[in-house]
């Protein structure tokens, strides 16, 4: 068991250096083509202000340098005058147990992805995923979002490979219930909870994570990981796939059969994101 884990590990952080060996051999951020169909969402067009809007993203990726201490979620507004319908509002999440640089390189990509695709839009949600962290970021024009669940937009993460049991939806969904309950009761600063369990005897160890946005109330955020957990059985643990991600504009829901909340120490240069 304990040579499997290794492997496991071993595996894990070889997929982190692939992507640090991918970033560099690009070094000008990813290509369009990467960009996938439904890895973001965009609405409303006719946008009044493109200039504010990446002013307001721009404020996101200043707060890495400026927070003193990292919970995973960062709120901002950007507007030239006092006209509400040209304000823009924008955050991103992020698990809060990663090392910072993970989440301002994701976070960067995120932004990049937006500013691509949502070119004139006054909304726009964007999600990207690397080994041990799933980010997302979004704004909206003229419209407040923070303290307010939106349902519009939702992003599947299935794993490409797959686990030989018959207990893996049984034990996440035990595992979801617990979890649900434990981030929505968490505070205006950081609602996450992470947990791990043996099954099938000691043959798999599941790592399961599920975040909201700390900004929504408990009935909110569990709402929002409830049908995240309904989206994870369609898409990946009824499969049974090895690991797989839900996330909306609110909320996050992530398994895995590697150790998700002590990532390998992998430097990333962050002048080669995004």
């Amino acid at each position: 068991m304990k040579s499997i884990m290794n492997y496991l590990e071993a595996v894990a952080i070889l997929m982190v250096m692939m992507y640090v060996a991918i970033a560099e051999a690009e070094a000008g951020g990813r290509q369009e083509e990467e960009i996938k169909p439904n890895q973001y969402m965009c609405r409303g067009g006719d946008i009044k202000s493109v200039k504010i809007r990446d002013s307001a993203l721009n404020q996101l990726m200043e707060s890495f340098k400026k927070s003193s201490k990292f919970n995973g979620f960062y709120h901002t507004q950007a507007a030239a005058g006092n006209k509400s319908e040209e304000v823009v509002s924008a955050h991103f999440l992020c698990p809060p147990n990663i090392h910072l640089d993970y989440c301002t390189c994701c976070v960067k990509n995120t932004i990049t992805i937006l500013r691509k695709k949502c070119t004139k839009h006054n909304e726009g949600v964007a999600w990207d995923s690397y080994p041990y962290i799933d980010c997302m970021v979004r704004y909206t024009t003229g419209r407040k979002i923070l303290s307010v669940l939106d349902d519009w937009a939702w992003h599947r993460i299935p794993d490409v490979n797959y686990v030989k049991t018959l207990n893996l939806q049984k034990t996440l969904d035990s595992m979801t219930g617990k979890l649900t309950e434990k981030a929505a009761g968490g505070d205006g600063v950081k609602k996450f909870a992470g947990d791990k369990v043996n099954y099938d005897g000691n043959e798999h160890v599941l790592y399961v994570s599920a975040q909201c946005t700390p900004d929504i109330s408990k009935q909110d955020c569990i709402k929002c990981l409830t049908k995240a957990t309904v989206e994870m059985r369609n898409c990946c643990s009824s499969k049974p796939l090895f690991g797989g991600s839900v996330l909306s504009t609110n909320c996050c829901l992530r398994y895995w059969h590697i150790d998700l909340f002590n990532p390998p120490a992998v430097e990333i240069d962050k002048d080669l994101c995004g």
